[in-house]
């Protein structure tokens, strides 16, 4: 798995990309998660960016996968979102630490849930990931993954942390505890996304398809901000998942910047 996803990686840098057409940068707007994760966000603040996003959007009449953000602003988004088909994602699980108490962790992702977030972005223990506690991670991936009632559950592994080894394994982890989406950074630490990273995890999503029938999301996640850059991981996932992989259901891209930097691109095309 490992090999096959680091050659798969050298292969696609090797190409040049050339510009984006109107089309793949439509579709890349249509998978991303829209992110506002700072410290000092307010109900103001996450209103003026849900609005901004908005207006946006409507420019080029698309709208991407999902508005990610903490879930006290949850109530809000569902309220501004309207008829918008765009999902309402929250972080959870002592983000972006992950050091909770599993009930703290459960406890939380049922009140996200509660008040209206309906995916639930949620850290590993990252203690447990360093010390290779892999039945640990799953046991608890499985009971949060148990608490809600119609949440997806995304699972934020803190790539940029992990060996290609721990990887893969706490994709597996994942995968089998019932996570509907296996994540790779929360775009707190100097390391988020990378395409080995996601191509491991592209891979587990194959193997777990391949063994139960369930078809998993990726969502890469840190520190992608450019159209190009976004399209790299685009070509990982439909390298090794296919087609079926390409839509916002099963494939989102975590990023604040990257929705103003497409769309800017596709004006730019359009005019």
């Amino acid at each position: 798995m490992i090999d096959k996803a680091i050659q798969l990686v050298q292969k696609i840098e090797e190409k040049q990309i050339e510009q984006l057409s109107s089309e793949q940068l439509k579709k890349l707007i249509s998978l991303i998660d829209f992110t506002t994760l700072n410290d000092d966000d307010t109900e103001e603040s996450v209103s003026k960016w849900m609005d901004e996003s908005v207006e946006l959007m409507n420019s080029v009449g698309v709208y991407c996968g999902g508005w990610c953000t903490y879930s006290e602003f949850s109530p809000l988004l569902r309220e501004k979102r309207k008829n918008l088909p765009i999902a309402i994602a929250a972080v959870c699980g002592n983000f972006p630490s992950g050091k909770a108490h599993t009930q703290l962790k459960i406890e939380e992702a049922v009140l996200c849930e509660s008040l209206g977030a309906e995916e639930i972005d949620v850290v590993i223990n990252k203690g447990w990931a360093k010390e290779n506690a892999f039945a640990k991670i799953e046991k608890e991936i499985s009971l949060i993954k148990g608490s809600l009632d119609m949440a997806h559950l995304k699972v934020i592994m803190e790539t940029g942390m992990l060996s290609h080894e721990q990887i893969a394994e706490i994709s597996k982890c994942a995968l089998r505890a019932g996570a509907d989406f296996i994540k790779t950074s929360t775009g707190k630490t100097p390391k988020g996304a990378s395409l080995d990273a996601v191509a491991i995890m592209c891979y587990a999503i194959e193997e777990h398809y391949q063994q139960s029938g369930r078809k998993a999301g990726i969502k890469p996640s840190g520190g992608i901000s450019t159209p190009e850059d976004a399209f790299r991981y685009y070509q990982v996932v439909d390298a090794i998942l296919g087609k079926d992989w390409l839509t916002n259901e099963r494939f989102r891209i975590g990023a604040s910047r990257l929705l103003s930097n497409a769309i800017q691109e596709l004006k730019q095309i359009k005019s």
